[in-house]
């Protein structure tokens, strides 16, 4: 802190001061030993801090039980529908660090080079593949494999490890535990790196999302074995048989026999005068438990994909507006995916940096954003209309197009372009009345001095007021421009009408400007007159 500067604090409301506390500032406050979490600290086995997933505690399982459920169907279909919209995009790169504004070193784009000869030996799909495993586990350890080869630590291997074999002690440093969770080591600085999903102080562990479905798929495995004695037992027909009645009960038992032996071989030996019938179920009793099902389903589909018309296909209660809102939520999730991909291997790019060259800039791993065309091209159509010409390298470059490819017209000019065109700030320098045909046969300097001042005023009138009609005409073709472009029937289109016509021009404003035109003619034509009459 400089000498001659006095102490630095803040002015409370009070108006009080009160001086920043160095030794405050540098260290930790609010920490476990001074909460007393004595459940985090004296609860962990080893230094390790106990797993705070309210589900796994509640069960008292491990993070290892949550692999048994990829049996199920639902919670398969759902997890590599969510990877596989990462997995499919092959358009990332590799590029040198460098600061904003300047050109790549030297030494960074040597890193970079040697980094992407490194990725190629890698199985980029099975590291993707295990960074996105993170969002379901809570996290992903991914251990580095190094190779010394000319004088670089090369970046051999990357490979995903089973979560359940790390934890975390009480400073939140990754230590390594074992399947048996009998040693708490601490793991070497730049052999690991973690993929997480939404860690927190509290839950370095991340949030699990696969810990969400225990109970779902339980519930829908009970329904399932439910389900298929329920269709053991009336999915297929009864034989009901109607004994005679003077049947004794030892006739109505063998009776019975031979019905239990029909299901087998269809073959029975039914007494004279008794009566055989087969009985279905009807009603919606098999429904009841279907949708019983559908609903965990729809549950899954929900904690893993945070919506579920992109997993199930019954749409019966679906509609294009939710289809698409679906599917934006489905588009947040593998933005976000992405994102967990890039962070992981960014730092696994800053490491390498790190670990060869620690004064030059990391390189950057990104995945490229295709550039929306149909945006480009409205906004050129837009441009075009208001009067810009595009010249032939434009499209080559904005729309990788071959030169042989196409040709660009010339823009006609248009006589009866209409007044919205027309910039409403360059109104024209020349107007004047006289340039109607109405005075076309008056020769020049015929009208007497006092027609001409007339002429004058009303022309500074038009003048003024010829901005405002041509800006209110240019907004008023706007919106109905937009109104016909928005609307998808006749019917749309005159409601949409009714909505816009004359909003930037209500009926005050355009009565206030045809009266002051009206009167300014009215002066035109008097003072007109009058010059005529004096000066005859």
């Amino acid at each position: 802190m400089p000498t001659n500067e006095g102490p630095r604090g803040l002015y409370l409301p009070d108006g009080s001061f009160r001086p920043f506390d160095a030794e405050a500032l540098t260290s930790e406050l609010a920490t476990r030993q001074r909460a007393g979490d004595f459940l985090s600290l004296a609860g962990g086995f080893l230094g390790i801090l106990p797993d705070p997933d309210p589900v796994l505690r509640a069960r008292n399982d491990d993070v290892a039980v949550l692999h048994d459920l990829a049996a199920d169907d639902q919670v398969t279909t759902a997890m590599l529908g969510r990877k596989n919209r990462v997995l499919n995009r092959r358009d990332y790169a590799l590029a040198p660090g460098q600061r904003k504004g300047r050109d790549a070193q030297p030494d960074a784009a040597q890193l970079c080079d040697l980094l992407t000869e490194d990725m190629e030996r890698w199985d980029m799909a099975a590291v993707i593949s295990g960074i996105l495993d993170a969002p379901f586990y809570g996290m992903t350890p991914l251990e580095l494999r190094w190779e010394a080869h000319g004088g670089w630590w090369r970046l051999a291997e990357v490979t995903p490890r089973p979560p359940e074999w790390f934890g975390y002690n009480d400073r939140n440093e990754l230590v390594w535990r074992g399947a048996n969770m009998a040693t708490s080591e601490p793991l070497p600085v730049g052999k690991f790196v973690v993929a997480r999903h939404h860690p927190t102080y509290r839950n370095p562990y991340g949030l699990r999302l696969l810990s969400r479905c225990l109970w779902p798929v339980a519930f829908k495995k009970g329904g399932i074995t439910f389900y298929t004695t329920f269709v053991e037992r009336y999915g297929m027909p009864w034989a009901v048989g109607v004994a005679p009645a003077k049947a004794t009960r030892e006739d109505k038992r063998a009776m019975a026999q031979d019905l239990a032996r029909m299901v087998q071989d269809a073959v029975a030996v039914i007494p004279y005068g008794a009566d055989v019938r087969l009985e279905t179920v009807s009603g919606q009793v098999g429904d009841l438990h279907d949708r019983f099902l559908r609903r965990w389903d729809a549950a899954i589909s929900k904690v893993l994909m945070g919506q579920t018309l992109t997993v199930e296909l019954d749409g019966r209660n679906g509609s294009r507006a939710a289809s698409e809102t679906h599917k934006d939520v489905a588009d947040d999730l593998a933005e976000a995916d992405r994102r967990l991909v890039e962070a992981t291997l960014n730092e696994i790019a800053w490491l390498y940096a790190q670990v060869n060259r620690p004064a030059a800039l990391a390189p950057v791993f990104a995945y490229d954003e295709p550039e929306d065309l149909q945006a480009r091209a409205q906004l050129d159509k837009t441009l075009s209309e208001v009067g810009v010409v595009w010249k032939k390298p434009h499209f080559e470059r904005a729309y990788s197009l071959a030169p042989e490819e196409f040709d660009v017209r010339e823009p006609a000019e248009d006589p009866a372009r209409p007044l919205s065109q027309t910039s409403p700030q360059t109104p024209p320098q020349s107007f004047s009345l006289s340039d109607s045909p109405l005075f076309a046969s008056a020769p020049a300097g015929a009208r007497p001095p006092a027609t001409a001042a007339a002429q004058a005023t009303l022309d500074d009138a038009i003048k003024q007021h010829l901005p405002a009609a041509m800006a209110a005409n240019a907004a008023a073709v706007t919106q109905l421009e937009k109104a016909a472009h928005a609307a998808e029937s006749w019917e749309d289109l005159q409601l949409l009408l009714a909505e816009h016509l004359g909003a930037h021009m209500g009926p005050d404003q355009l009565e206030d400007l045809l009266a002051d035109m009206m009167l300014a003619s009215t002066a035109y034509g008097r003072a007109a007159v009058h010059g005529e009459v004096g000066d005859s």
